[in-house]
C-alpha cells in the first residue's frame, strides 16, 4: 500500500473527545488496556489526511514530537479499520498474532508477499496480523502488517504441499522501510525483554531456515507464494472479544477498585471545592445537583479515573458519600424532607488546600465547546462571502467529442466546474486504462509510451488514444514529443492535461446572490484597491467593482465616507468604455484607508483573494 511515496497534507492535532473515541475503538478492537491505547495514541496526537499511489485515501494518526505515524486508517472518514504500524508494534509487540518469515524474505515484503506459522483455530481471512523474522536470539521485532491471505486451512494446505502450492498468505498493507515507515523517524523502539521460553525457541528456529531453504528462494523469485515451516514460538491472536481470562485481567487493569473509586470522587470534590463551589455555586445545593454539576465534572479527565461513579465505589449512594464530606469538615449539610442538601463548603479546609489541581473531564468539555463556537463563527463569518465558481463551456471539437463518450448528466448551460472536468477525464482515462502503467499520474498520448509498445493496446484503447490527443493537444503538436522535456516522451500529467481541456473551453464565472445563480463570461473580475499620491496628499482609489453588482459605487463610497471621516468622489474611469457607453467609475477617498476598504468589500461578500491592493505608487 505505501511501496510508492504517498502523498501527506497538513497534520493537525486530534480534538480530545475524537481521541478518547479512537482509544476506546484500540482497546476494544484488539483487547488493549486504556493505559496502553493512551501509549499508543499520547495526548497531543495529530492526524493527516493522506493518498496512497494509487489514489487511495487514508487518514494517518501522529505521534506528537516525532511525527511517527502510530496508526492508520484506510478509506475516508470513519469507515475503515484502525491498523496499527510497525512503529506502535514496536511499543507493544504482542497487539496482533505474528507469523513468521525468514531473513531471506524481508527486503520483499514491502511488495506485498508475505509468510506464515502456526496459527490460532479461531483466525479469520483478512483479519490483521503481524510478520516477524525468524532469526536466533528471537527478537520479536516485526517487519510488516497486513491481512490474512487466506483460511486456516488453507495456509496448512499450502505447508503440507510444499512447493507446489503457492499463495499469499499475508496481503502487506505496510512495512518497516517502505514510505510511510520513512514518514517517521525511522528509529525502532527499544526491544522489550525476550519470552521467559527464548532458549527452546531459540533452539527451534536454528534449524528453520535450513529446513525452508528452497522454499524462500522461491518465494524471493515469484514474490507470491508462502514460507510456511512451523513456528518458533506461538503467539495467540488478541480477539474482538477476549477469552474470559484476558478479558478479566484487562477489566482488572482497566477498572479503578472501590477504595479507588472513593478517593477520585472524594478528590474531585476537594477540587470542586476550591474552585467552582466556593465561586459561582448558590447555597442551599441538593446533593444530587452537587454530584452531577460539581463532582462529576471535576473527575480527571484522562486514566481509569475518568469512568469513577459513586456506584461503583464503597458508598453505593451519594447520601453516604455527601455525609462522609461533611464528616471530615469540607461541607455543611442538611436534611430538608429526607434529602441531604449542602447549605455551605470550607475552602480554607486543609485538605482543600492541599489538594494538587489537575485537568479534568469538565475543563476539556469547555474547551470543546470553545473551539465549536469558534468554528461555528467562522462558518456564520463565511456565509457573509460570496462562493465565487469557475466554469467551463466545451467549445473545442475535441473536448465535445472525448466527454460525450463518458456518461453523465450535462450541467445548466452546460456550464462545467473544473471538479466536474477532472471527473469526466479521469473516468474517461480509467474507462480504457491509458495511464502509464508504472506511473498512474501520467496518461498515455502516444502508443509507443507504452513499456510493452504499441501492440500492447487494444483496438478500442487506441481509439480513445486518438480522441484524448484531439482534446488534449494543440494544433500541429506531435504527440510523440509531448513530455521529453520531462523525460517522459509521449505521455502527459494528468493535471496538465485537465489545463489543456481547459484552454481549449470557454471561460465563465458565477455566484449566488439572493437566492439566485448570477453567470458571466469571462473570469472572476478583481477589486483594484490603490494608494496613489496627489501633489501632498495620499488618496484611496477604488475601481472594478460594478461586475459584482452586490452594491452600488453610491452605497459603498457613503459608508466609506462615514467611516473614515474623510471625504469622497465619484469620477469616471478614463478609457474605461467604448464610444457612446456607459464608462466605468473610480471612487476616491482623502486619506491612506486600503484596509478600511478591503473590510468593507470583503463584508459585502467579495473574496478576499479577488481584492488587489497596490501600495506602489504610495509615498515612501
Amino acid at each position: 500500500m505505501f511501496k510508492r511515496p504517498l502523498a501527506t497534507k497538513t497534520s493537525a492535532p486530534v480534538r480530545s473527545s475524537d481521541l478518547r473515541r479512537l482509544r476506546d475503538e484500540l482497546s476494544s478492537a484488539f483487547g488493549l488496556p486504556a493505559d496502553q491505547a493512551k501509549r499508543l495514541l499520547p495526548d497531543g496526537t495529530l492526524s493527516a489526511k493522506a493518498t496512497t499511489h494509487l489514489d487511495e485515501p487514508c487518514t494517518l494518526y501522529l505521534a506528537p514530537g516525532s511525527s511517527d505515524p502510530r496508526v492508520f486508517r484506510p478509506g475516508k472518514g470513519l469507515d475503515g479499520q484502525l491498523v496499527p504500524t510497525c512503529y506502535a508494534l514496536d511499543l507493544c509487540p504482542e497487539l496482533l498474532p505474528a507469523l513468521e518469515t525468514a531473513p531471506q524474505v524481508v527486503e520483499h515484503l514491502v511488495s506485498g508477499s508475505g509468510t506464515s506459522s502456526p496459527l490460532p483455530a479461531s483466525i479469520q481471512p483478512g483479519d490483521l496480523v503481524a510478520v516477524v523474522v525468524a532469526d536466533d536470539p528471537p527478537s520479536r521485532r516485526v517487519v510488516a502488517v497486513g491481512h490474512l491471505g487466506g483460511t486456516r486451512d488453507d495456509v496448512v494446505r499450502m505447508q503440507l504441499s510444499g512447493a507446489e502450492k503457492k499463495g499469499k498468505a499475508v496481503v502487506t498493507l505496510h512495512a518497516r522501510g517502505d514510505y510511510l515507515w520513512a514518514a517517521g523517524s525511522g528509529v525502532d523502539a527499544p526491544l522489550p525483554p525476550p519470552p521467559p521460553s527464548s532458549a527452546s525457541s531459540s533452539s527451534s528456529s536454528k534449524s528453520a531456515p535450513a529446513a525452508r531453504a528452497p522454499e524462500v528462494d522461491d518465494l524471493a523469485e515469484n514474490l507470491a507464494s508462502s514460507s510456511l515451516a512451523p513456528a518458533s514460538a506461538k503467539v495467540l491472536r488478541p480477539e474482538a472479544t477476549p477469552p474470559a481470562s484476558a478479558s478479566a485481567s484487562a477489566s482488572a487493569s482497566a477498572e479503578l477498585t472501590p477504595a479507588e473509586v472513593d478517593a477520585t470522587l472524594l478528590d474531585a470534590l476537594l477540587l470542586a471545592i476550591s474552585t467552582t463551589l466556593s465561586s459561582s455555586a448558590t447555597f442551599p445545593l441538593p446533593a444530587s445537583l452537587l454530584y452531577s454539576s460539581h463532582i462529576l465534572p471535576s473527575r480527571p479527565a484522562s486514566g481509569p479515573g475518568a469512568t469513577a461513579e459513586v456506584k461503583k465505589g464503597s458508598f453505593k449512594k451519594l447520601d453516604r458519600l455527601v455525609k462522609a464530606a461533611a464528616k471530615k469538615g469540607w461541607l455543611a449539610t442538611k436534611e430538608v424532607k429526607g434529602e441531604v442538601v449542602v447549605v455551605g463548603v470550607n475552602a480554607a479546609h486543609p485538605d482543600v488546600e492541599a489538594l494538587r489541581p489537575y485537568r479534568t473531564l469538565g475543563m476539556e468539555d469547555r474547551a470543546e465547546a470553545r473551539r465549536e463556537k469558534r468554528d461555528g463563527d467562522e462558518v456564520e463569518r463565511r456565509k457573509g462571502e460570496v462562493e465565487v465558481r469557475e466554469l467551463w463551456k466545451l467549445s473545442g471539437d475535441g473536448a465535445k467529442e472525448l466527454f460525450r463518450h463518458v456518461e453523465h448528466e450535462r450541467p445548466p448551460n452546460d456550464l462545467y466546474t473544473t471538479s466536474q472536468l477532472s471527473t469526466l477525464l479521469r473516468r474517461f482515462t480509467e474507462s480504457h486504462s491509458l495511464s502509464h502503467p508504472s506511473h498512474r499520474a501520467l496518461l498515455l498520448l502516444h502508443p509507443s509510451a507504452h513499456p510493452l509498445g504499441p501492440s500492447a493496446l487494444t483496438p478500442s484503447q487506441l481509439s480513445a488514444l486518438d480522441l484524448l490527443q484531439r482534446a488534449v493537444l494543440r494544433r500541429g503538436e506531435d504527440p510523440d514529443a509531448v513530455g521529453s522535456e520531462r523525460g517522459a516522451r509521449g505521455c502527459v500529467g494528468r493535471d496538465e492535461a485537465l489545463g489543456r481541456v481547459r484552454g481549449a473551453c470557454t471561460a465563465y464565472w458565477g455566484f449566488r446572490r439572493g437566492g439566485e445563480d448570477v453567470v458571466k463570461k469571462g473570469t472572476p473580475p478583481v477589486v483594484r484597491v490603490q494608494i496613489k499620491n496627489v501633489g501632498k496628499r495620499q488618496v484611496t482609489l477604488v475601481s472594478g467593482h460594478e461586475a459584482w453588482e452586490l452594491f452600488s459605487s453610491e452605497e459603498l463610497a457613503e459608508e466609506l465616507k462615514h467611516r473614515s471621516a474623510s471625504s469622497t468622489s465619484i469620477q469616471p474611469l478614463a478609457g474605461s468604455a467604448k464610444k457612446g457607453g456607459t464608462p466605468k467609475v473610480e471612487i476616491m477617498c482623502q486619506g491612506t484607508h486600503d484596509a478600511l476598504v478591503v473590510k468593507l468589500l470583503t463584508a459585502r461578500g467579495i473574496p478576499r483573494a479577488l481584492v488587489d491592493v497596490d501600495l506602489s505608487r504610495s509615498k515612501k
